[in-house]
Protein backbone atom coordinates (compact mmCIF):
# COMPACT_ATOMS: atom_id res chain seq x y z
CA UNK A 1 0.00 0.00 0.00
CA UNK A 2 1.26 3.57 -0.62
CA UNK A 3 -0.06 7.01 0.70
CA UNK A 4 -0.47 10.33 -1.52
CA UNK A 5 0.72 13.65 -0.54
CA UNK A 6 -1.33 16.87 -0.58
CA UNK A 7 0.87 19.42 -2.10
CA UNK A 8 0.48 23.14 -1.15
CA UNK A 9 0.72 26.41 -3.53
CA UNK A 10 -0.28 30.24 -3.06
CA UNK A 11 0.91 33.55 -4.55
CA UNK A 12 1.30 36.09 -1.53
CA UNK A 13 3.28 38.70 -0.02
CA UNK A 14 1.84 41.98 -1.13
CA UNK A 15 2.84 44.58 2.18
CA UNK A 16 2.01 48.42 2.19
CA UNK A 17 4.11 51.17 1.50
CA UNK A 18 4.51 51.77 5.15
CA UNK A 19 4.80 48.12 6.07
CA UNK A 20 8.04 47.85 3.43
CA UNK A 21 9.47 50.90 5.36
CA UNK A 22 8.87 49.74 8.40
CA UNK A 23 10.22 46.09 7.39
CA UNK A 24 13.54 47.54 6.08
CA UNK A 25 13.98 49.74 8.88
CA UNK A 26 13.60 46.58 11.18
CA UNK A 27 16.28 44.42 9.04
CA UNK A 28 18.96 47.60 9.38
CA UNK A 29 19.01 46.88 12.60
CA UNK A 30 18.74 49.39 16.47
CA UNK A 31 20.29 52.37 14.30
CA UNK A 32 16.59 52.51 12.52
CA UNK A 33 14.16 52.90 15.19
CA UNK A 34 11.50 55.26 14.76
CA UNK A 35 13.14 57.72 16.94
CA UNK A 36 16.56 56.67 15.26
CA UNK A 37 15.60 57.15 11.81
CA UNK A 38 13.26 60.09 12.11
CA UNK A 39 16.56 62.11 13.29
CA UNK A 40 18.14 61.06 9.86
CA UNK A 41 15.49 62.01 8.09
CA UNK A 42 15.16 65.48 9.74
CA UNK A 43 11.66 64.84 10.93
CA UNK A 44 9.81 64.26 13.96
CA UNK A 45 9.55 61.15 15.79
CA UNK A 46 5.63 61.37 15.60
CA UNK A 47 5.55 62.73 12.10
CA UNK A 48 7.45 59.17 10.73
CA UNK A 49 5.12 57.53 13.30
CA UNK A 50 2.12 58.28 11.72
CA UNK A 51 3.08 57.39 8.57
CA UNK A 52 4.36 53.92 9.54
CA UNK A 53 0.85 53.41 11.12
CA UNK A 54 -0.82 54.62 7.57
CA UNK A 55 -2.50 57.55 10.00
CA UNK A 56 -0.65 59.63 7.10
CA UNK A 57 -0.17 59.61 3.44
CA UNK A 58 3.85 59.33 2.06
CA UNK A 59 4.33 61.79 -0.52
CA UNK A 60 7.00 61.49 -3.21
CA UNK A 61 8.87 64.10 -1.83
CA UNK A 62 8.93 62.00 1.67
CA UNK A 63 9.61 58.82 -0.31
CA UNK A 64 13.06 60.15 -1.84
CA UNK A 65 14.00 61.22 1.78
CA UNK A 66 13.04 57.48 3.25
CA UNK A 67 14.78 55.57 0.29
CA UNK A 68 18.09 57.94 0.39
CA UNK A 69 17.90 57.26 4.68
CA UNK A 70 17.66 53.75 3.59
CA UNK A 71 20.06 54.01 1.30
CA UNK A 72 17.94 51.99 -1.61
CA UNK A 73 16.44 53.07 -4.79
CA UNK A 74 12.41 54.19 -5.12
CA UNK A 75 11.86 51.02 -6.99
CA UNK A 76 14.02 48.84 -4.83
CA UNK A 77 11.23 49.77 -1.82
CA UNK A 78 8.61 49.38 -3.90
CA UNK A 79 10.01 46.44 -5.64
CA UNK A 80 8.83 47.66 -8.79
CA UNK A 81 12.47 46.79 -10.53
CA UNK A 82 11.75 42.91 -9.98
CA UNK A 83 8.60 43.11 -11.58
CA UNK A 84 8.83 41.17 -14.95
CA UNK A 85 10.76 38.57 -13.16
CA UNK A 86 8.51 38.03 -10.13
CA UNK A 87 5.79 37.77 -13.80
CA UNK A 88 8.39 35.00 -15.66
CA UNK A 89 8.92 33.38 -12.50
CA UNK A 90 4.80 33.40 -11.88
CA UNK A 91 4.49 32.06 -15.31
CA UNK A 92 6.75 29.11 -14.93
CA UNK A 93 5.38 27.79 -11.35
CA UNK A 94 1.78 28.08 -12.69
CA UNK A 95 2.36 26.36 -15.95
CA UNK A 96 0.49 22.98 -16.11
CA UNK A 97 3.96 20.83 -17.44
CA UNK A 98 7.69 22.39 -16.70
CA UNK A 99 10.18 21.32 -19.42
CA UNK A 100 13.92 20.97 -17.79
CA UNK A 101 14.60 24.14 -19.53
CA UNK A 102 12.00 25.93 -18.31
CA UNK A 103 12.90 25.06 -14.69
CA UNK A 104 16.30 26.06 -15.41
CA UNK A 105 14.98 29.59 -16.04
CA UNK A 106 13.00 29.64 -13.14
CA UNK A 107 16.11 28.80 -10.93
CA UNK A 108 17.66 32.01 -12.22
CA UNK A 109 14.74 33.87 -11.77
CA UNK A 110 14.17 32.86 -8.21
CA UNK A 111 17.69 32.92 -7.58
CA UNK A 112 17.95 36.35 -8.63
CA UNK A 113 14.75 37.55 -6.83
CA UNK A 114 16.75 35.95 -3.61
CA UNK A 115 19.66 38.00 -3.89
CA UNK A 116 18.02 40.89 -4.13
CA UNK A 117 15.06 40.72 -1.71
CA UNK A 118 14.89 43.14 1.37
CA UNK A 119 12.22 42.91 4.33
CA UNK A 120 11.17 39.34 5.95
CA UNK A 121 7.68 39.27 3.99
CA UNK A 122 9.99 39.80 0.23
CA UNK A 123 12.70 37.05 1.65
CA UNK A 124 10.15 34.94 2.76
CA UNK A 125 8.22 34.68 -0.34
CA UNK A 126 11.56 34.88 -2.50
CA UNK A 127 12.85 31.91 -0.90
CA UNK A 128 9.63 30.27 -0.66
CA UNK A 129 9.75 30.23 -4.66
CA UNK A 130 12.97 29.28 -4.51
CA UNK A 131 12.41 26.17 -2.82
CA UNK A 132 9.29 25.32 -4.71
CA UNK A 133 11.61 25.98 -8.16
CA UNK A 134 13.90 23.10 -6.51
CA UNK A 135 10.87 21.00 -5.63
CA UNK A 136 9.79 20.88 -9.37
CA UNK A 137 13.17 20.06 -9.94
CA UNK A 138 13.18 16.97 -7.46
CA UNK A 139 15.67 18.65 -5.08
CA UNK A 140 13.64 17.96 -2.31
CA UNK A 141 16.97 18.43 0.40
CA UNK A 142 17.40 22.01 -1.18
CA UNK A 143 14.05 22.87 -1.24
CA UNK A 144 13.53 21.33 1.97
CA UNK A 145 16.66 23.36 3.50
CA UNK A 146 15.19 26.52 1.53
CA UNK A 147 12.04 26.54 3.32
CA UNK A 148 14.02 26.07 6.70
CA UNK A 149 15.63 29.22 5.51
CA UNK A 150 12.04 31.11 4.75
CA UNK A 151 10.28 29.99 7.57
CA UNK A 152 12.83 31.98 10.01
CA UNK A 153 11.49 35.11 8.22
CA UNK A 154 7.94 33.68 8.48
CA UNK A 155 7.36 33.23 11.95
CA UNK A 156 8.93 36.76 12.04
CA UNK A 157 6.35 37.90 10.47
CA UNK A 158 3.53 36.13 12.44
CA UNK A 159 5.43 37.37 15.61
CA UNK A 160 5.17 40.53 14.68
CA UNK A 161 2.33 41.58 12.29
CA UNK A 162 0.11 38.26 12.98
CA UNK A 163 0.87 37.44 9.09
CA UNK A 164 -0.59 34.06 9.32
CA UNK A 165 -0.73 33.14 5.08
CA UNK A 166 3.25 32.80 4.69
CA UNK A 167 3.94 30.51 7.93
CA UNK A 168 0.71 28.81 6.58
CA UNK A 169 1.80 28.24 3.53
CA UNK A 170 5.88 27.92 4.22
CA UNK A 171 5.01 24.99 7.00
CA UNK A 172 2.92 22.86 4.95
CA UNK A 173 5.92 22.71 2.00
CA UNK A 174 7.85 21.49 4.91
CA UNK A 175 5.62 19.17 6.02
CA UNK A 176 5.49 17.71 2.35
CA UNK A 177 9.41 17.68 2.13
CA UNK A 178 9.73 16.07 5.52
CA UNK A 179 6.98 12.94 4.18
CA UNK A 180 8.58 12.99 0.30
CA UNK A 181 12.37 12.73 2.14
CA UNK A 182 11.34 10.44 4.69
CA UNK A 183 13.30 12.02 7.54
CA UNK A 184 11.88 13.96 10.35
CA UNK A 185 14.20 15.71 12.25
CA UNK A 186 13.10 18.91 14.16
CA UNK A 187 9.69 17.95 12.78
CA UNK A 188 7.73 18.15 15.72
CA UNK A 189 8.79 21.38 16.18
CA UNK A 190 7.31 22.86 13.18
CA UNK A 191 4.06 20.21 14.10
CA UNK A 192 3.50 21.97 17.47
CA UNK A 193 4.07 25.63 15.63
CA UNK A 194 0.98 24.43 13.01
CA UNK A 195 -0.62 23.35 16.21
CA UNK A 196 -0.09 26.60 17.81
CA UNK A 197 -0.46 29.21 14.82
CA UNK A 198 -3.53 27.20 13.04
CA UNK A 199 -6.17 26.12 15.76
CA UNK A 200 -9.05 27.00 13.91
CA UNK A 201 -7.74 25.88 10.40
CA UNK A 202 -8.55 22.40 9.27
CA UNK A 203 -6.70 22.29 6.16
CA UNK A 204 -2.96 23.20 8.51
CA UNK A 205 -3.80 20.48 11.03
CA UNK A 206 -4.87 17.91 8.35
CA UNK A 207 -1.44 18.17 6.83
CA UNK A 208 0.07 18.31 10.75
CA UNK A 209 -1.84 14.66 11.27
CA UNK A 210 -0.99 13.40 8.15
CA UNK A 211 2.72 14.41 8.76
CA UNK A 212 2.46 12.41 11.77
CA UNK A 213 0.93 9.71 10.44
CA UNK A 214 3.78 9.48 8.10
CA UNK A 215 6.26 9.90 10.93
CA UNK A 216 4.65 7.30 13.04
CA UNK A 217 4.78 4.83 9.61
CA UNK A 218 8.62 5.38 9.64
CA UNK A 219 8.67 4.60 13.42
CA UNK A 220 6.64 1.71 12.85
CA UNK A 221 4.17 2.62 15.19
CA UNK A 222 1.34 1.75 12.84
CA UNK A 223 -1.98 1.81 15.65
CA UNK A 224 -0.92 5.31 16.16
CA UNK A 225 -0.40 6.48 12.18
CA UNK A 226 -4.13 5.13 12.17
CA UNK A 227 -4.75 7.66 14.63
CA UNK A 228 -3.32 10.07 13.10
CA UNK A 229 -4.98 9.28 10.36
CA UNK A 230 -8.37 9.44 11.29
CA UNK A 231 -7.75 12.79 12.57
CA UNK A 232 -6.54 14.14 9.76
CA UNK A 233 -9.51 12.88 7.36
CA UNK A 234 -11.68 14.18 10.68
CA UNK A 235 -10.02 17.61 9.73
CA UNK A 236 -10.22 17.62 5.99
CA UNK A 237 -14.30 16.89 6.63
CA UNK A 238 -14.38 19.77 8.62
CA UNK A 239 -13.20 22.01 5.68
CA UNK A 240 -15.64 20.23 3.27
CA UNK A 241 -12.79 19.48 0.60
CA UNK A 242 -13.59 16.79 -1.18
CA UNK A 243 -10.34 16.24 -2.71
CA UNK A 244 -8.29 16.16 0.02
CA UNK A 245 -11.16 13.71 1.90
CA UNK A 246 -10.60 11.19 -0.73
CA UNK A 247 -6.84 11.23 -0.55
CA UNK A 248 -7.41 10.91 3.55
CA UNK A 249 -9.24 7.90 2.93
CA UNK A 250 -6.51 6.65 0.84
CA UNK A 251 -4.38 7.38 3.57
CA UNK A 252 -6.47 5.64 6.58
CA UNK A 253 -6.66 2.59 4.27
CA UNK A 254 -2.62 2.11 3.84
CA UNK A 255 -2.64 2.16 7.76
CA UNK A 256 -5.52 -0.32 8.03
CA UNK A 257 -3.44 -2.53 5.21
CA UNK A 258 -0.83 -2.57 7.35
CA UNK A 259 -2.32 -3.73 10.16
CA UNK A 260 -4.33 -6.38 8.07
CA UNK A 261 -7.71 -4.35 8.62
CA UNK A 262 -8.32 -5.53 5.04
CA UNK A 263 -12.17 -5.02 5.00
CA UNK A 264 -11.82 -1.95 7.16
CA UNK A 265 -9.46 -0.63 4.33
CA UNK A 266 -11.31 -1.51 1.87
CA UNK A 267 -14.71 0.42 3.10
CA UNK A 268 -12.14 3.37 3.10
CA UNK A 269 -11.02 3.14 -0.20
CA UNK A 270 -14.57 2.59 -1.85
CA UNK A 271 -15.16 6.06 0.19
CA UNK A 272 -12.22 7.51 -1.61
CA UNK A 273 -13.23 6.29 -5.42
CA UNK A 274 -16.96 7.69 -4.64
CA UNK A 275 -15.07 11.19 -3.33
CA UNK A 276 -12.59 10.86 -6.30
CA UNK A 277 -14.91 11.21 -9.84
CA UNK A 278 -13.57 15.03 -10.43
CA UNK A 279 -10.20 13.96 -9.54
CA UNK A 280 -8.49 11.32 -11.93
CA UNK A 281 -5.08 11.03 -10.42
CA UNK A 282 -6.36 10.46 -7.29
CA UNK A 283 -9.19 8.21 -8.21
CA UNK A 284 -6.71 5.71 -10.26
CA UNK A 285 -4.46 5.12 -7.60
CA UNK A 286 -7.35 5.02 -5.29
CA UNK A 287 -8.35 2.22 -7.44
CA UNK A 288 -4.97 0.84 -7.68
CA UNK A 289 -5.26 0.56 -3.71
CA UNK A 290 -8.41 -0.75 -3.76
CA UNK A 291 -7.52 -3.98 -6.16
CA UNK A 292 -4.40 -4.76 -3.54
CA UNK A 293 -6.94 -5.08 -1.02
CA UNK A 294 -9.35 -7.39 -2.71
CA UNK A 295 -6.52 -9.13 -3.82
CA UNK A 296 -5.81 -10.29 0.17
CA UNK A 297 -9.57 -10.65 0.44
CA UNK A 298 -9.22 -12.93 -2.14
CA UNK A 299 -11.95 -11.49 -4.11
CA UNK A 300 -10.13 -12.28 -7.43
CA UNK A 301 -12.86 -11.67 -9.88
CA UNK A 302 -14.38 -8.40 -8.62
CA UNK A 303 -10.92 -7.12 -8.53
CA UNK A 304 -10.48 -8.21 -12.53
CA UNK A 305 -13.99 -6.30 -12.76
CA UNK A 306 -12.55 -3.43 -11.24
CA UNK A 307 -9.50 -3.20 -13.03
CA UNK A 308 -11.31 -3.32 -16.34
CA UNK A 309 -14.01 -0.47 -15.35
CA UNK A 310 -10.92 1.58 -14.74
CA UNK A 311 -8.96 0.47 -17.47
CA UNK A 312 -9.39 3.23 -19.72
CA UNK A 313 -8.82 5.90 -17.37
CA UNK A 314 -5.80 4.13 -16.00
CA UNK A 315 -4.14 4.18 -18.81
CA UNK A 316 -3.91 8.11 -18.75
CA UNK A 317 -1.59 7.55 -16.08
CA UNK A 318 1.37 4.91 -17.30
CA UNK A 319 2.81 3.92 -14.01
CA UNK A 320 -0.54 3.12 -12.16
CA UNK A 321 -1.84 1.21 -14.81
CA UNK A 322 1.52 -0.47 -15.44
CA UNK A 323 0.79 -1.57 -11.61
CA UNK A 324 -2.83 -2.72 -12.88
CA UNK A 325 -1.65 -4.89 -15.21
CA UNK A 326 1.08 -6.62 -12.80
CA UNK A 327 -2.07 -7.16 -10.88
CA UNK A 328 -3.66 -8.51 -13.22
CA UNK A 329 -1.30 -11.42 -14.11
CA UNK A 330 -1.57 -12.10 -9.98
CA UNK A 331 -5.57 -12.11 -10.26
CA UNK A 332 -5.41 -14.18 -13.42
CA UNK A 333 -2.63 -16.32 -12.92
CA UNK A 334 -1.61 -15.14 -16.62
CA UNK A 335 2.08 -13.57 -16.90
CA UNK A 336 1.63 -12.32 -19.90
CA UNK A 337 0.22 -8.84 -18.84
CA UNK A 338 3.24 -8.73 -16.23
CA UNK A 339 5.76 -9.51 -19.21
CA UNK A 340 4.28 -6.82 -21.57
CA UNK A 341 5.26 -4.29 -18.73
CA UNK A 342 8.25 -5.66 -18.23
CA UNK A 343 9.19 -5.38 -21.87
CA UNK A 344 7.78 -1.67 -22.02
CA UNK A 345 10.47 1.18 -22.31
CA UNK A 346 8.27 3.88 -22.43
CA UNK A 347 7.08 2.41 -18.24
CA UNK A 348 9.39 3.73 -15.69
CA UNK A 349 12.04 1.78 -14.02
CA UNK A 350 10.55 1.07 -11.16
CA UNK A 351 7.19 -0.16 -12.58
CA UNK A 352 9.28 -2.33 -14.68
CA UNK A 353 11.42 -3.63 -11.93
CA UNK A 354 7.76 -4.58 -10.08
CA UNK A 355 6.73 -6.50 -13.05
CA UNK A 356 9.92 -8.67 -12.90
CA UNK A 357 9.37 -9.43 -9.04
CA UNK A 358 6.04 -10.76 -9.74
CA UNK A 359 7.01 -13.01 -12.63
CA UNK A 360 9.76 -14.05 -10.44
CA UNK A 361 7.09 -14.96 -7.95
CA UNK A 362 4.43 -16.71 -10.78
CA UNK A 363 6.98 -18.51 -12.34
CA UNK A 364 8.87 -20.00 -9.35
CA UNK A 365 5.16 -21.15 -8.06
CA UNK A 366 4.88 -22.58 -11.15
CA UNK A 367 8.24 -24.23 -11.05
CA UNK A 368 10.12 -22.81 -13.31
CA UNK A 369 13.28 -22.20 -12.16
CA UNK A 370 15.14 -21.17 -15.48
CA UNK A 371 12.06 -18.62 -16.11
CA UNK A 372 12.20 -17.10 -12.80
CA UNK A 373 16.19 -17.03 -12.65
CA UNK A 374 16.06 -14.86 -15.65
CA UNK A 375 13.35 -12.22 -14.84
CA UNK A 376 15.64 -12.22 -11.38
CA UNK A 377 18.29 -10.96 -13.14
CA UNK A 378 16.55 -8.75 -14.67
CA UNK A 379 14.68 -7.73 -11.52
CA UNK A 380 18.23 -6.65 -10.45
CA UNK A 381 19.31 -4.32 -13.38
CA UNK A 382 16.14 -2.23 -11.77
CA UNK A 383 16.59 -2.48 -8.10
CA UNK A 384 18.09 -4.64 -5.43
CA UNK A 385 15.57 -4.70 -3.24
CA UNK A 386 15.03 -8.63 -1.69
CA UNK A 387 11.18 -7.69 -0.60
CA UNK A 388 8.02 -9.03 -2.10
CA UNK A 389 6.83 -6.38 -4.80
CA UNK A 390 3.51 -6.56 -3.66
CA UNK A 391 4.37 -5.63 -0.19
CA UNK A 392 6.95 -3.15 -1.16
CA UNK A 393 6.67 1.05 -0.70
CA UNK A 394 5.80 2.50 -3.88
CA UNK A 395 3.27 -0.77 -5.45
Amino acid sequence: MSTIEVTQSSEIGKVTLPRRITELMHEKGDAYTIRGFSQRLGISREYLRIMLTGERAISPAMTQKIVQGLGITVERLTQTDTVDLVQDLTTILGANKRTKPMLIRAYDLATRLVNVALGATERAVSLNNLGRVQFFQQQYDDAHATWLRALDFAKALYEQYHEKDLLHLITANLMLTYTIRNEYSHAEEILDLVDRSFPDNPNALGLASYTRMKLCLERRKFELAKTHAVQSLGHYKRANDLGRIGKAFINLAHCDYILANYEEAAVSLNSAISLAKNYDHTLVFAVKEYVKVLVKLREYEKAAQVIEQYDSLASEYPDLHGKLQILYTKIKDDPSYAERISNDSNRSLQVRYFACKCLVDFYTKKGDAETALMYYERARIFSNSKADFFEEEGF
